[in-house]
């Protein structure tokens, strides 16, 4: 549908004029105190992005009647996808007024938003949006995995809601060999000459890996300085992460990104993002559990999608959360028309590098 046929039905590019209107309907949906109304966040999301929309920002209403009945909003971001550098772009925050859904305002957005890119990206996609991205022709690339490495077995079975004997025995039958295998990786992490260097802002050193790292990946959003930079060290909540670099001599061979959340009276590690050179994954993520231990932490949790990451973590002692235990990861993809050709590399889930730094995810975790 053309620009025109998409204005005759509502839709237009948020303006800064429409901001009452907006806060408006935000209160009204998504209710009092929610992230979509403070205005730090909205000038960081939207009009701050390293890659943004030449066209505008990303944010889209519709109106009727002069007021706001539904918004979409879209992160850009470059997509490397194969050899090729790709726009791409998020899709958040989809949401209609209860009176107006099922009335094809949803899909217009939602329509309206996929075309401004090559390539459209969804991560925490609803069972109900889930049946309309199908018929729109999205590819549905599953969910993303959480994993979980139990550091303080007693606390983490009294936060668990799952508190009984089976649980405790499971725990404790879980420690030797958990503790040994990270043990493990940490040591020859250590005889490789690698180290844990915490740092308060990303620096040069990340675009050399960025490039080191990105040939290695079929599908994965850019990791370079501007990227990160933006991403934790520009944003409102900049505070909250912890900045590991993995350190071989001079050179950076990966990094960890960590939030310390508080779960049920319980503080927990979560790796926010993650990248590494070939060989080091591993290295990087068992010094991440050394950290955590020296920081006392109950558990450290991975949410990500990586297939080259599963064996590693799994022989470290990370337990790996089916999905439906936790809340909805489904991720799904669109290439724009033109961009077809993409699909191919874009519908093997395998091929995906995605963690909660992509998207919107880490807003909605735990204590986001």
């Amino acid at each position: 549908m053309s620009v025109v046929a998409w204005a005759q039905r509502g839709i237009a590019r948020y303006e800064p004029l429409d901001r009452p209107d907006l806060e408006a309907f935000q209160r009204g949906t998504f209710g009092d105190g929610a992230l979509q109304l403070d205005h730090a966040h909205f000038h960081w999301a939207f009009e701050e992005v390293p890659s943004p929309d030449p066209e505008g920002v990303q944010f889209w209403l519709c109106k009727r009647n002069g007021a706001v009945v539904g918004q979409q909003a879209g992160i850009p971001f470059r997509l490397k996808v194969g050899e090729r550098v790709c726009r791409a772009s998020w899709a958040i925050d989809l949401m209609v007024s209860p009176e107006w859904r099922l009335r094809g305002v949803g899909p217009a957005l939602s329509e309206t938003h996929s075309l401004s890119s090559e390539v459209a990206v969804g991560v925490g996609i609803s069972d109900a949006a889930y049946k309309a991205y199908k018929r729109g022709g999205w590819l549905d690339l599953g969910g993303l995995t959480t994993f979980v490495r139990l550091i303080d077995l007693r606390r983490c079975v009294q936060a668990s809601k799952h508190d009984g004997p089976l649980a405790r025995v499971l725990a404790t039958a879980g420690t030797p060999f958990a503790a040994a295998a990270s043990a493990g990786f940490a040591g020859l992490a250590r005889l490789r000459g690698a180290r844990l260097e915490e740092v308060p802002a990303f620096d040069g050193r990340v675009d050399a890996l960025w490039a080191a790292v990105a040939p290695h990946h079929a599908v994965i959003a850019e990791r370079n300085r501007d990227f990160l930079s933006w991403r934790f060290d520009r944003c409102p909540t900049a505070g909250r992460f912890r900045r590991l670099y993995v350190l071989r001599g001079g050179e950076l061979v990966g990094y960890v990104v960590l939030r310390v959340d508080h779960w049920k009276g319980a503080s927990v590690g979560v790796v926010v993002d993650y990248l590494a050179r070939p060989g080091w994954e591993a290295a990087a993520f068992a010094l991440a559990v050394s950290f955590a231990r020296r920081g006392r932490l109950a558990a450290l949790l991975c949410r990500t999608l990586n297939a080259a990451i599963e064996r590693p973590l799994r022989r470290m002692g990370f337990l790996c959360l089916p999905n439906g235990l936790h809340a909805p990861t489904r991720i799904m993809a669109r290439p724009a028309p033109g961009a077809e050709d993409l699909a191919g590399l874009l519908s093997n889930p395998r091929n995906w590098f995605v963690t909660a730094a992509d998207s919107d995810l880490s807003f909605k975790e735990l204590g986001a």
